[in-house]
């Protein structure tokens, strides 16, 4: 039913959201694709508290673009200084900041397999090898 399982022993995700059915909907998905939640964190305070308090970076974080403390962007700000990859989730209708348009992101509805496909290509990225840069003037198409 689930993409198949995360292959990193310990694919540690943290997850900042305020609604709970959001949280245990995809925290059931999120496990049975091998990824271990930290979290949930409702709010921003509590998110940068945590990361403050880690020894552990997560390999990535699925963030709402808003918590019980308002916009996210303040744990979106410090998880980017750490470099945990984002995938940021929303309702309907929110417009994002314009420093948010290029991120990954799913707005509702959204299905739980598509949060465990994005979160799985965010894992992913990291651990590819990375390609050479390309002589000047080269463009590359595909």
């Amino acid at each position: 039913m689930f993409p198949a399982a995360i292959p990193h022993a310990r694919a540690l995700v943290l997850m900042a959201e305020a609604e709970p059915f959001r949280v245990e909907y995809l925290r059931h998905a999120l496990h049975e694709a091998g990824i271990h939640l930290l979290g949930p964190v409702r709010s921003v305070a509590e998110g940068q508290a945590l990361l403050g308090n880690l020894r552990d970076q997560p390999v990535a974080a699925i963030v709402n673009l808003r918590l019980e403390d308002g916009s996210a962007l303040p744990l979106i700000e410090a998880l980017d200084e750490a470099d945990v990859p984002l995938l940021l989730i929303g309702e309907a209708g929110m417009a994002p900041s314009p420093l948010l348009r290029d991120r990954a992101m799913l707005l509702a509805p959204f299905a739980a397999y598509q949060v465990v496909a994005a979160v799985r290509q965010l894992i992913a990225v990291p651990l590819a090898t990375p390609m050479p840069p390309l002589p000047a003037g080269h463009e590359q198409h595909g």
